[in-house]
C-alpha cells in the first residue's frame, strides 16, 4: 500500500492531536528503514514491471522491517521513543506506536505473499495489488476516511488553512498516479530505494507546512 498508509496519519489526531507530520513519519517508519536497509543490501527487492498490476516491486526479503514480529519491534520503539525520549506521554506514544504497527496490517491487504510473521517464519499477504478494483479502492477509501475524520477534528487559522489539506491529498492523488499509469525507467534498487526516501521526506514536510496554517479543535 502507498497512498492508503496515509489514512491512518490523518485520523489518529482525532484520539490524541499530534502533529500530523509526526504521524506521516509513523506510518511510514518501517518503509523508511526498509529503504535505508535495501540500499545497504541486508534487505532484498527486485523491480519487475508488471510484477502484479499495481506495483513492480517483487519484495522477496523484508523480515527486519515487514515481518509481523519486527513490525511489533518498530512500533514499541517508536511509542517509547515518543512517549519517554521525546517526553510526549505515554497516551500519545501509543497512538504512535499503533500508527507505526498499521503500515504491518494495510500491507497485508494489497501485497503478494511476502509478509513474514516472523524473520523466517511462513509468509502472508492477500494480494490485492493484483486487482485494481481491490487494489486502489482500498487505497482510496482508507485515505478518504482518515482525511475526513482529520477535516472534523482540526480548523484553518486563515485563508490558507482552508486549502492546505487539500493540496495535500492533491499531491497523494499525483503521486499514486504517476506510481500507477507513468511508465517506470530502468531503475536500480539503489535509485527506487532514493526516490522512496526522497518522497516520503517531501510529503512529511508538507505535512509539516499544513500543520502551521491549522489547529486542532478542543478534545
Amino acid at each position: 500500500m502507498f497512498i492508503g498508509h496515509y489514512g491512518p496519519a490523518f485520523a489518529a489526531p482525532a484520539a490524541r492531536r499530534i502533529p500530523l507530520w509526526h504521524l506521516f513519519i509513523a506510518v511510514q517508519l518501517v518503509d523508511y528503514g526498509w529503504a535505508i536497509l535495501s540500499i545497504l543490501g541486508i534487505e532484498k527487492m527486485r523491480i519487475e514491471p508488471g510484477f502484479t498490476a499495481m506495483s513492480p516491486y517483487d519484495l522477496y526479503h523484508m523480515p527486519w522491517t515487514h515481518s509481523l514480529a519486527a513490525s511489533l519491534v518498530w512500533a514499541g520503539a517508536a511509542a517509547a521513543l515518543y512517549a519517554l525520549v521525546l517526553r510526549r506521554g505515554w497516551p500519545r506514544g501509543l497512538v504512535i506506536g499503533a500508527a507505526v504497527l498499521s503500515h504491518w496490517f494495510l500491507d497485508l491487504l494489497v501485497h503478494t505473499p511476502d509478509l513474514a510473521l516472523w524473520p523466517g517464519g511462513p509468509k502472508v499477504g492477500l494480494g490485492w495489488w493484483d486487482s485494481w478494483p481491490l487494489g486502489l479502492g482500498s487505497e482510496l477509501i482508507v485515505l478518504a476516511a482518515g482525511f475526513a475524520l482529520y477535516m472534523t477534528v482540526s480548523t484553518a487559522k486563515s485563508a490558507l488553512g482552508r486549502v492546505t489539506p487539500f493540496i495535500l491529498l492533491g499531491v497523494l492523488a499525483l503521486l499514486e498516479a504517476s506510481h500507477l499509469f507513468v511508465s517506470m525507467p530502468d531503475q536500480t534498487v539503489t535509485q527506487g530505494a532514493v526516490s522512496i526516501l526522497i518522497v516520503f521526506t517531501v510529503l512529511t514536510a508538507l505535512a509539516a507546512w499544513c500543520d502551521a496554517t491549522r489547529r486542532y479543535k478542543s478534545a
